[in-house]
């Protein structure tokens, strides 16, 4: 048996005491099955997990003090949220794992890291946690998932502060208080929100007549949703995450420049075109699409969408239409942050609680 020497063991003793905690923690790879993700993941050779979306997150179970995750992202802001508290927005440390939490209480905490910025802010990779210990966290095996495709609106373009001169978009960006996932909260739904600040069916905002960029059809099949189709991008394999629902709310960008608008036949063939891809790669969810938020926007856009999704009813696919401002505007001017398109937190609140019950009844039953 080999004798142990008294000194070493002292001096390893004072080390560990002068570590941090974050330092004694054991390491977990991003492919441990204990950490559960939502959304369009990708895993990488190397055994990171990326991604490029908004509002795609990841839960686990674990027990110490402290958490921390070795993610590499130098443009995103991401969410921490401990034992199902308020959440923090956090960036990532350059150079070293980024402490989740410090200080807690010893025993089991439950962890939930979520990106707060969209797919255009590039491709986030995570390799995995440091913790005492992780464990698979507890959930409901039936819980519903749904899926939302849109723009800005629904990425929660500049709901998390004041515009300043420069660029810190990315800074008052909060994707988890969009409408999507305030909807998908009150029904008790997970959710993966695939949404690009200016995305069109048939014209994103800004560009040129014709538009001949990239729109929301061809977008669709990628795993990371940026502006561009990112080198090492692949085509999403939705069978991974089933969606018991796709909600589609888009149109606002189709319809931002009064002078020039879209002709009905490019916008209905635009708009069947990428609902057949929808159900395609989503055979058994229904697909709900939405009236465009803005009151401004024509009225156009919306009898257009409702005339798709009758075609689609008629092709044997689960299309519905939910109008917005029939009768007389959903949001009102204080419901925006300035500039009657952007939703604040409280306005998407409004828009949720509003879709709601509109929605729960065209879910899937258990």
């Amino acid at each position: 048996m080999r004798k142990r020497n008294p000194s070493a063991l002292l001096a390893l003793g004072l080390t560990l005491l002068a570590l941090p905690a974050s330092a004694l923690a054991a390491s977990y790879p991003a492919t441990d099955p204990a950490i559960h993700y939502e959304g369009r993941w990708q895993q990488a050779a190397d055994g990171c997990y990326k991604t490029a979306q908004g509002a795609v997150y990841l839960e686990t179970t674990f027990t110490g003090t402290s958490i921390a995750a070795r993610l590499d992202d130098a443009a995103n802001r991401w969410l921490v949220s401990i034992d199902g508290g308020p959440a923090r927005k956090i960036r990532a440390a350059k150079g070293s794992p980024t402490v989740l939490a410090d200080n807690l209480p010893a025993g089991r905490h439950t962890l939930r890291l979520e990106r707060a910025t969209e797919g255009s802010y590039g491709v986030s990779r995570f390799a995995g946690l440091e913790a005492d210990s992780i464990e698979a966290p507890t959930r409901q095996t039936s819980r519903l998932r749904l899926e939302f495709v849109g723009d800005s609106i629904t990425a929660g373009f500049r709901n998390d502060g004041s515009k300043k001169r420069g660029k810190n978009d990315a800074d008052i960006e909060d994707g988890s208080m969009a409408f999507a996932p305030q909807l998908a909260r009150l029904l008790d739904a997970d959710y993966s929100v695939l949404a690009k600040s200016g995305e069109g069916v048939v014209h994103n905002w800004g560009a040129g007549w014709p538009d001949r960029g990239l729109h929301t059809a061809e977008r669709y099949p990628w795993t990371f949703y940026g502006a561009r189709k990112t080198a090492g991008n692949t085509i999403w394999q939705s069978e991974r995450l089933p969606v018991s629902a796709v909600i589609l709310a888009l149109g606002t960008n189709d319809f931002s420049d009064a002078k020039r608008r879209p002709y009905h036949e490019e916008y209905v063939q635009a708009w069947t075109s990428l609902m057949r891809r929808v159900h395609a790669m989503n055979p058994e969810a229904p697909i709900i699409c939405l009236e465009p938020v803005p009151a401004a926007i024509s009225p156009l856009a919306g009898l257009w969408i409702k005339e798709v999704c009758e075609r689609m009813q008629g092709e044997g696919i689960a299309a519905h239409y939910i109008a917005l401002n029939a009768n007389s505007p959903l949001l009102a001017p204080e419901d925006f942050v300035g500039d009657g398109t952007h939703p604040t937190k409280a306005g998407s609140a409004k828009l949720a609680a509003y879709l709601a019950p509109r929605i729960a009844p065209l879910l899937p039953k258990e």
